[in-house]
C-alpha cells in the first residue's frame, strides 16, 4: 500500500469526525432548546444522523487499517522518515465536506436544491466552526502517525537477547566438593567385574 494512500486513509475520516463535531456544536449554539434543535434537524433533512456511530465505527476501523500499514512498512523498510499528513488536506476537506453535507441534506429531504442553505445562521456557524476542528483532527492524525512510526521503529530494532532454544548457562559456583573415596561408597578396590553362575 503506498504511503500517499495511508496518509488519506488517515485524513479522510478524522477530518469527517471533525466535521461532524463541528456540525453537531452549530446546530447546539444556533438553536435555544433541545426540542427547537430536534424540530430543526428533522425538517432540514437529519434523520441519517441516526447511523451516525456506524460511519464513525467505519472510520475508525480504516484509521487503524492505515495505522497497521504504517507500522508494517516501517518494520518492512527500516525507513525512519515520518509521514506528516499534511494541514491543506484537512483546511479543504472539512469545509468541502460540511458544505456538501448541508446541501444535500435538504436537497434530499425537500426535493429541490437549496440554494438559501448558506444563508441560514447554522450553515454559517459551523462553516465557521470547522477550521478550528480541521486543525484539531489534524494534530490527532499526526499523534497517531507518530506513535505508528515509534512503534514501526520499535519492532525493526534488531532483538538483543538470546533466541528461543538457546541453552541457559548456570553460573557456577566458587566452592568445591569434597572428594569421596569409592571405599567409603561401599565399592570396592580395581578388580574383574563380578560374574554371578
Amino acid at each position: 500500500m503506498s504511503r500517499r494512500l495511508i496518509a488519506w486513509l488517515v485524513t479522510l475520516p478524522l477530518a469527517v469526525v471533525g466535521t461532524q463535531a463541528a456540525h453537531a456544536l452549530a446546530y447546539r449554539l444556533v438553536t435555544s432548546t433541545a426540542d427547537t434543535r430536534e424540530h430543526e434537524l428533522s425538517t432540514t433533512g437529519h434523520d441519517y444522523l441516526a447511523y451516525l456511530p456506524l460511519a464513525l465505527a467505519i472510520g475508525a476501523v480504516l484509521v487503524a487499517f492505515a495505522l497497521t500499514a504504517e507500522v508494517r512498512h516501517i518494520v518492512q523498510t527500516k525507513e525512519s522518515s515520518a509521514l506528516k499528513p499534511q494541514v491543506w488536506q484537512f483546511a479543504l476537506v472539512a469545509p468541502a465536506v460540511f458544505a456538501c453535507q448541508e446541501h444535500l441534506e435538504r436537497w434530499l429531504h425537500d426535493g429541490a436544491f437549496p440554494w438559501d442553505a448558506a444563508l441560514a445562521a447554522s450553515f454559517i456557524t459551523g462553516l465557521l466552526l470547522q477550521l478550528p476542528f480541521a486543525l484539531a483532527a489534524y494534530a490527532l492524525a499526526r499523534v497517531l502517525l507518530r506513535a505508528a512510526r515509534s512503534l514501526g521503529r520499535l519492532l525493526a530494532r534488531p532483538r538483543r537477547g538470546r533466541r528461543l532454544g538457546a541453552t541457559i548457562e548456570w553460573p557456577r559456583t566458587s566452592f568445591a566438593s569434597p572428594r569421596v573415596s569409592a571405599l567409603a561408597l561401599g565399592y570396592g578396590s580395581r578388580g574383574p567385574p563380578f560374574t554371578s553362575r
